[in-house]
């Protein structure tokens, strides 16, 4: 039965991601996610197993904000894997500290409905995320986004998780949720003036 479960799971992201690369899902719109989280308060960063992209992302957007004096604004982060506690990868941790972010203490967590209940604004990576979020919390009053466009020049929406993958599978995934991040630290601070 898990066989049949899975193959309809990954029919049903080959259908999510044809819908957004067509860009007929709003979570796509970098322009609506950035005036969600100009009025947000707390953002959730949600990734599959919070070990990876998540993470780099909470940790380099508080990071960004303190330097540029940016808004006060709750930044957290969680996956969709029923463990907690596991440690980023050595990649993941070397490839952060390019990026000024140290990862090597951080424990992963898993996302509950009340942390996205207190979000205003959930910022996903990729179309199984989208997918996970969706069976596990349906309609919510936060805002859903994707990371992947605030990054600006690419028609990209995923940023691919780089977990097994090689040292320089990490450093493009990184770079990529950095340039996201720039993107929407910029995105605020265009607001804000």
């Amino acid at each position: 039965m898990s066989v049949l479960r899975d193959a309809r799971r990954k029919v049903a992201i080959v259908g999510l991601r044809r819908r957004l690369a067509d860009g007929s899902n709003p979570a796509v719109d970098p322009t609506r996610t950035l005036d969600a989280l100009r009025q947000a308060d707390r953002v959730l960063f949600l990734c599959h197993g919070n070990i990876c992209r998540s993470p780099l992302a909470e940790r380099y957007l508080r990071r960004r904000l303190e330097a540029t004096g940016g808004r006060d604004l709750a930044v957290d982060s969680a996956g969709f894997i029923e463990a907690e506690g596991r440690p980023s990868p050595l990649d993941a941790v070397t490839a952060a500290r390019k990026h000024g972010v140290e990862l090597s203490g951080h424990r992963s967590k898993r996302v509950t409905p009340s942390l996205v209940e207190a979000a205003d604004v959930v910022v996903l990576m990729d179309a199984t995320n989208y997918f996970h979020f969706d069976r596990e919390f349906g309609a919510v009053d936060a805002t859903v986004g994707f990371l992947g466009p605030l990054a600006g020049g690419t028609a990209d929406v995923e940023i691919p998780d780089p977990y097994g993958g090689d040292a320089a599978t990490f450093d493009r995934a990184y770079d990529r949720v950095c340039r996201a991040v720039d993107g929407l630290v910029a995105g605020l601070s265009r607001r804000s003036r």
